[in-house]
């Protein structure tokens, strides 16, 4: 039985990187897994289309800012996100985070006194 991934570890590259694998025809792409160990997952069709998709409305909503449509980048990454889920609601589960930064754990650092 053989490796079919990258030869390259995974931990050495960007989340949600994409190579080929070693047959050559396979592709890849980095995930994490609950422990927070990254590793090569075969890429989907599904999944690759929801990525481009992402990244094409990401850079016209990101010109977008630039020409003063939006307030800030925040907000035209946010309705990006939105153009794609509506599009398209099966890519929530390979686009972004369910969390937000809101509902995230907020750690405080307790100073001694």
């Amino acid at each position: 039985m053989t490796k079919k991934s990258p030869t390259t570890p995974a931990k050495n590259f960007n989340m949600n990187t994409i190579k080929k694998g070693q047959d050559k025809k396979t592709e890849y792409i980095v995930s994490k897994r609950s422990n927070g160990v990254k590793y090569w997952k075969i890429l989907k069709l599904e999944e690759k289309k929801c990525l481009k998709e992402f990244e094409k409305k990401k850079k016209i909503n990101l010109e977008e800012y630039k020409k003063g449509k939006y307030i800030n980048n925040k907000q035209a990454l946010a309705v990006t996100y939105s153009q794609v889920f509506k599009k398209n609601p099966k890519c929530e589960k390979y686009i972004g985070s369910k969390k937000s930064k809101s509902q995230q754990k907020k750690v405080t650092k307790k100073s001694k006194k």
